[in-house]
């Protein structure tokens, strides 16, 4: 018996001010072309269950847009795959309040589509072959009071959960830690969702990673591929296939800017642009120990012309107060509520021309009104 295991697709997330010539988001359009691609993949491989770990849709209430195209897309993947489809919310999708309904209740609307949004709930498959122990994220808030246990009457028990398994592994604000003890019964997969980067947790448990880059930091994520995990119950082997859709990122090295003068630095520049075609592509250069002086001289036609090319180029620039360490992160001691803002501040991406010192003093400000 063979798995797919899909998370984190964020469906009608939007970034950036490009569209298509549809006028559509550019950066919506990119993620709902990773998701057919995704399906088409899985269409071909023709597994016995598909399985959708949380944040199916990047907010709680979707456009018309992200809402139609979704039903579209899995209505006509079950038309040409048996597969049934198992799917859980994420903390993107949950909601709290009592008087509204998660909008996945509408994918449940399809034929052999379960899901599962907020209590814990155990899913039968495949014609009772199997059986899924669903943990959304809002289950996940009361964990200790779910009884969680496998079932020797299946011959396969699976678990999907979405929720920080590692502290370690963290890209996406506002999901709930799992103990460790559920991840150690002896599951025949453990399907994750919440962090979205492919990885293996050990024995059967994987987080498949997001199908596009969609998370706080895309730019940790330029090198990586983004894709899905097969898995067949018998064997215990799993394949990690990459998609082709995913637009391609690059984060170019660090420039420091504190021996230079503006033509030299807008030449360094250059040379990273020249260096690979950044045409479409989504673009961050960082700059540090950078003089506001400096910066006011600055070359920013050329700058625009980058912008032009990029579906998204970011620069970065950062005043010598500000450091970052070998591992490209700012370190954030403890302090007080000013300090700690600050930093936050700080390590916040800005507009070209926009002064940062004058950001982090109009931020700091408001503590004190």
């Amino acid at each position: 018996m063979r798995v797919v295991h899909l998370a984190d697709l964020h469906l009608g997330f939007r970034a950036y001010s490009r569209i298509t010539s549809q006028g559509i988001n550019r950066r919506e359009a990119d993620v709902f072309a990773a998701f057919r691609e995704a399906l088409e993949q899985i269409i071909k491989l023709k597994p016995d269950l598909v399985l959708m770990a949380g944040d199916i849709f990047h907010v709680p209430r979707p456009t018309n847009l992200a809402i139609c195209q979704t039903q579209r897309e899995l209505v006509r993947f079950r038309s040409l795959c048996d597969a049934e489809i198992v799917a859980i919310a994420g903390n993107h999708e949950s909601i709290k309040t009592a008087d509204n309904r998660c909008i996945l209740d509408l994918l449940s609307l399809i034929p052999d589509i379960t899901v599962v949004t907020s209590k814990p709930e155990a899913i039968e498959v495949c014609g009772g072959k199997a059986k899924v122990f669903c943990l959304p994220h809002n289950s996940l808030e009361r964990l200790d009071q779910v009884q969680i246990a496998t079932d020797p009457e299946f011959d396969y028990n699976l678990l999907m959960l979405h929720g920080t398994v590692d502290s370690d592994r963290i890209n996406d604000y506002g999901g709930y830690d799992i103990p460790e003890k559920v991840l150690q019964l002896p599951w025949d997969y453990v399907a994750c969702g919440h962090y979205h980067s492919f990885t293996h947790l050990g024995r059967n448990a994987y987080y498949a990673g997001a199908i596009e880059r969609t998370s706080n930091d895309i730019w940790k994520e330029a090198e990586e591929d983004k894709g899905f995990v097969e898995f067949d119950l018998d064997t215990h082997k799993a394949k990690f296939h990459p998609l082709k859709s995913p637009r391609k990122t690059i984060d170019f090295p660090i420039i420091d800017a504190a021996n230079l003068d503006a033509q030299a630095l807008d030449r360094l520049i250059t040379d990273h642009v020249n260096q690979v075609d950044i045409t479409d592509k989504l673009v961050r250069q960082r700059v540090i120990n950078l003089p506001k002086s400096i910066q006011t001289q600055m070359d920013y036609r050329q700058l625009r012309s980058f912008q032009s090319l990029a579906v998204h180029y970011l620069l970065d620039m950062r005043s010598p107060q500000i450091v970052i360490s070998d591992s490209q992160e700012f370190t954030v001691n403890s302090g007080s509520i000013s300090d700690r803002a600050k930093v936050f501040l700080q390590d916040r991406s800005l507009p070209a021309g926009l002064s940062r010192q004058d950001f982090v003093a109009k931020g700091l400000s408001y503590l004190t009104n």
